[in-house]
């Protein structure tokens, strides 16, 4: 998601994307939910009743104790949690049972969420939609869209809100705790006092309204920027998959409907319904609170207490309870169609199967956490058992992205799916997961994989993130939804100790874990997906019919009074709305800029090195990056197929699955990544570098570098089978997800269009490079790939062409050097080589990537000026300024898409785009129409919305920086810590009249440089609408 272009995220249930880190029922929206007026008189419950008695803790001093009330919320439960360093306070308020649960913790970014319990009994989108309808607007701030606007009156690191399957929570973190208390009172009033106005409804959820909304004779059409958004999400492959497992698994209860709405259900849905919702599943008995930080948490009490909860009285909420699902006598097997994907594989081979099976209730954290740890023994890289059996094969393109174990649901699930296979390896792959399950129980797991397991999970709780609070609000939902308890969720320590002590008791233990759970568990679902042509075609048909269906049932007033309701919606979303009543940041609250740690420069034995001496929980990251421009252009487009499989190759002295424990025994893995970088001084060159990052605890940094230096000196691509295997599931991976993420596919496609570096990164990242490799590995045998790849390897590790990068403790620093000089020692050097080249930009062209989807990503790129230029303050500035005054007004607001924005990168590319939008030529003119809108509406740029402007630039500029990435700017783009306060000073002093000259100097007329792109359907009418030339990629 890209802060501000979007509202909010639907989560899908997706257990590979669970965040750790994310059909066709018809069932009549409730309409009969009792007025909880009526149900006031009982009892708040005791402490007791709701299974959370004080708990004993040691002698600590604590700010709050247990048993204690403080503005009305009783104390209940204080624990220290030594392995993150935090408190946990467990409050509960005396009158209405809102759990509050606040985390103290010595961090700056501070977080802030109301979570409510909202289970769908239809797949209307009716959560989803009153998640969107809540920040529109609400008592205390009767403004249309009070969330958009405090994105720019705001330094927030994270501001959004999600539907969950079952749950809705609307999270926030700053580090401004004016800031802080500012969103506070805008979230509370906007889910405990929403307006719920119903032309907000009209606007987010759903309505039926003329094409054209000026010409009363065009045709009805369904609108709604929810229903856009939904069409979107059903538009990717993986997501129909991922709903539908979640659908079949879960038949008997809320998780079998869409939460997040299916856009033929949606039209279903009644206001009413929306408001009627809101009232029982709102109310302050089903909900939870949860803060995080530094910040005084008794003023978060005082202001619940004064202002929501003390005119509350309890409720039972144990009508949004989720209930286990009932277990199965015998497996199921169910069959869907998707659409056919024209950026995927061959037809024949658009398929993908899942073998789920339902495990343990959520609430059992011991249990949960040791089927996680089991899942990842099964599954987890070249040493476990179906990696080698399901996916060495070579049979698929791989894993898909339901793989995995997840307890995002009341029930946790296991899940084993392989996508882009034939229809005839279903059975081959259902054999092979009954195999592997039998003889997993039979002979169990080698010792040093479960270690390497439980390795990386121990080195995963000392990696420091700057976004912990967030984090763990997210981790933690699913379990806290279901009254899990979430305090003791977090004594990883202790469940690790637990499960090794289990295993030493008990050499069967896991054994007989996957007796139990996989291989005599009848609740087991087989679920297989494959292409149809006409999916496309049947759901237009679908959607027209019911547009017919709806149109049957109108007479002439009603029609008349579409059209009518149309242009009173119109000026309903062009009124100007009073911020004044939303609170704002001042210029004083946001002078000063993050101080951070001091770089040292070294040179090395002959390399150059940045150090970082800061607090890193005692690990060292290590970055190097090898520069490589000099090789050829073909070698350059292979480079990010090279960066995905060295690590997984082997090497001279290990093959690949005992290299591959090694890693995880020692390290946090090696991560390899292409960089193009523009000189952020006058972007007239640009150069290539790979990049090499790990991490290790301070006591395995000596096999950390040795694991390096073997990896990079002794690389074997010889084992062609294995490498035609990885080169597929490559593709496989990067051809799934285009549209989920067709906003920046879009802009690269646009940059592509401006110049030479740009058509380069479209090559090396965009839809061009997946186009590429497909073409290249069917061109090009396996053997001959062997042997290119070889040649890089030969060439990448340069010595000469070498920086490095330590971030230590400094206690530990001199051992990190000189470990570091021993890796140095061994690597070879052959010189310097072409360390950068010339762009050369391009004349104005524009292109379309052609989807099979139902929405559009349109983009328009054009160059301005690079990140060192005094202009680009300016630009960036007005970016944000587009944003939030034209952009997400008219593409979002009036014309329907989810997401739209403006934006500046580094290299000087100033770009537009759109998300999820029903339009494409009615965006790109909207695009085009930037300066002709700047000069109609100057009115619009004053001291206020250039100073929330500002605002929304340094939520870029002062975002936390974890311990083992502070200095990556310098690193990377040689821009120092005296450039950065150079740049954010300059921003802050941006005056209206430097805007006025940045908009005729860079918008007055039309740039020499510019492209266009859309990724979307096939429009004949495209040049005609455009009066543009276009190239279209099919």
């Amino acid at each position: 998601m890209l802060k501000g272009g979007m509202l909010s995220r639907w989560k899908m249930w997706s257990p590979q994307y669970k965040i750790l880190r994310n059909h066709l029922i018809n069932f009549k929206s409730v309409s009969t939910y009792k007025n909880i007026s009526g149900v006031n008189t009982k009892q708040p419950k005791s402490p007791r009743q709701f299974g959370c008695m004080p708990h004993v803790t040691k002698k600590r001093k604590y700010k709050y104790e247990e048993g204690k009330t403080y503005h009305g919320f009783q104390c209940e439960r204080v624990e220290h949690i030594s392995e993150f360093e935090l408190t946990s306070y467990t409050f509960r308020y005396e009158r209405t049972g809102t759990e509050l649960w606040h985390i103290d913790r010595n961090d700056s970014n501070n977080v802030f969420s109301i979570n409510f319990r909202t289970t769908p009994f239809d797949s209307t989108g009716l959560p989803h939609i009153l998640e969107h309808l809540s920040l529109c607007g609400s008592q205390k701030y009767p403004v249309r869209d009070p969330f958009f606007k405090m994105l720019n009156r705001s330094v927030a690191t994270f501001m959004n809100a999600m539907t969950g399957p079952d749950y809705t929570i609307y999270p926030f973190s700053t580090m401004n705790e004016i800031d802080f208390r500012n969103l506070q009172h805008i979230y509370l009033d906007a889910v405990f006092r929403p307006n719920l106005a119903y032309f907000d409804f009209l606007q987010e959820g759903w309505r039926l309204e003329n094409k054209d909304i000026f010409d009363k004779q065009s045709k009805l059409v369904i609108k709604g920027v929810v229903y856009n958004e939904m069409k979107g999400a059903f538009s990717e492959n993986a997501q129909v998959f991922s709903q539908n497992l979640l659908n079949n698994i879960f038949p008997d209860h809320t998780y079998r409907h869409v939460s997040g709405g299916n856009p033929l259900e949606i039209p279903k849905l009644a206001y009413n319904d929306l408001v009627e919702f809101h009232k029982k599943y709102y109310h302050p008995s089903n909900a939870r609170i949860y803060s995080y930080g530094l910040f005084d948490a008794s003023k978060t009490l005082a202001l619940l207490d004064e202002e929501y909860l003390s005119d509350q009285s309890w409720v039972d909420n144990s009508y949004s309870l989720i209930r286990q699902q009932e277990r199965w006598t015998q497996p199921r097997l169910v069959h869907i169609s998707s659409r056919l994907d024209n950026m995927g594989t061959t037809i024949d081979r658009q398929n993908q199967i899942a073998i789920a099976l339902l495990m343990c209730d959520a609430t059992n954290i011991q249990e949960s956490f040791e089927l996680h740890v089991l899942s990842e023994v099964l599954i987890r890289g070249p040493n476990s058992p179906f990696y080698k059996n399901l996916i060495e094969p070579n049979f698929s393109g791989g894993y898909n992205q339901t793989t995995g174990y997840s307890s995002d649901t009341k029930d946790t699930t296991f899940v084993v799916g392989l996508q882009d296979l034939r229809v005839e390896d279903f059975k081959k792959c259902i054999e092979i997961f009954d195999k592997t399950i039998i003889n997993s129980m039979n002979d169990g797991f080698d010792s040093q994989h479960v270690e390497s397991v439980l390795h990386n999970l121990e080195l995963s709780l000392k990696h420091q993130n700057p976004n912990f609070g967030n984090t763990l609000l997210f981790n933690s939902t699913a379990l806290w939804n279901h009254d899990g308890d979430v305090v003791s969720n977090l004594r990883v320590s202790d469940m690790i100790s637990g499960l090794r002590e289990s295993i030493s008791q008990n050499k069967k233990y896991f054994q007989e874990k996957i007796e139990k759970y996989f291989a005599n568990n009848n609740h087991r679902l087989t679920l297989t997906m494959s292409p149809d042509e006409a999916y496309e075609d049947k759901f237009k048909q679908a959607e027209l019919e019911l547009v017919e269906q709806k149109v049957k049932l109108l007479d002439e007033v009603k029609i008349e009074k579409i059209y009518e309701r149309g242009l009173i919606l119109d000026s309903y979303q062009k009124a100007e709305s009073n911020t004044d009543l939303l609170p704002c940041l001042t210029m004083n609250d946001v002078r000063d800029p993050p101080k951070w740690p001091k770089l040292f420069i070294q040179n090395v034995q002959n390399v150059r090195t940045q150090i970082c001496k800061v607090p890193t929980n005692e690990i060292t990251y290590f970055k190097c990056m090898f520069n490589i421009t000099g090789l050829s252009h073909e070698e350059t487009q292979l480079m990010p197929l090279f960066c995905n499989v060295i690590s997984a190759m082997g090497t001279t002295n290990y093959n690949y699955r005992e290299f591959d424990k090694h890693i995880l025994l020692k390290t946090g893995g090696f991560d390899f990544k292409l960089h193009l970088i523009e000189d952020v001084r006058d972007s007239k060159s640009y150069s290539l570098s790979v990049m090499i990052n790990t991490h290790a605890l301070n006591n395995n940094v000596p096999e950390m570098f040795a694991l390096c230096q073997e990896l990079i000196k002794n690389v074997r691509f010889d084992d062609s089978e294995r490498l035609k295997m990885l080169i597929e599931n490559y593709i496989s991976y990067i051809s799934v997800g285009v549209a989920s993420s067709g906003h920046l596919y879009a802009m690269l496609g646009a940059t592509s269009q401006v110049c030479d570096a740009g058509k380069l990164k479209s090559l090396l990242y965009g839809v061009d490079h997946i186009d590429f490799m497909k073409n290249f590995v069917h061109s090009t045998s396996t053997v001959d790939i062997c042997d290119k790849l070889s040649t890089i390897a030969s060439k990448v590790f340069n010595k000469d062409n070498m920086r490095g990068a330590i971030n230590t403790t400094q206690s530990y620093e001199p051992s990190a050097i000189s470990n570091y000089e021993k890796f140095l020692e061994s690597l070879p050097t052959f010189g310097k080589t072409q360390t950068s080249r010339n762009i050369h930009y391009l004349d104005p062209s524009c292109q379309q990537y052609v989807m099979n989807i139902p929405v559009n990503y349109c983009a328009k790129a054009l160059f301005t000026v690079p990140y060192l230029h005094q202009d680009h303050p300016t630009l960036r500035v007005l970016a944000k300024l587009l944003s939030a005054k034209y952009l997400l007004p008219v593409i979002r607001e009036k014309n329907g898409a989810y997401g739209a924005g403006a934006k500046i990168s580094s290299d000087g590319i100033f770009s537009f785009y759109s998300y999820r939008d029903p339009n494409s030529t009615k965006t790109l003119n909207a695009f085009d129409e930037t300066y002709k809108w700047l000069r109609a509406n100057q009115n619009v740029i004053d001291q206020q919305s250039l100073f929330e402007s500002k605002l929304g630039v340094l939520q870029q500029l002062d975002t936390p920086i974890a311990p083992g990435n502070i200095g990556i700017d310098y690193f990377l783009y040689e821009v120092s810590q005296e450039d950065f306060e150079s740049y954010r000073s300059r921003m802050l002093s941006v005056t209206i009249d430097d805007l006025q000259c940045a908009i005729e100097n860079y918008f007055g007329k039309e740039s020499m440089h510019y492209g266009k792109c859309i990724l979307g359907p096939v429009n004949a009418n495209l040049e005609l609408e455009t009066s543009h030339k276009w190239i279209i990629n099919n």
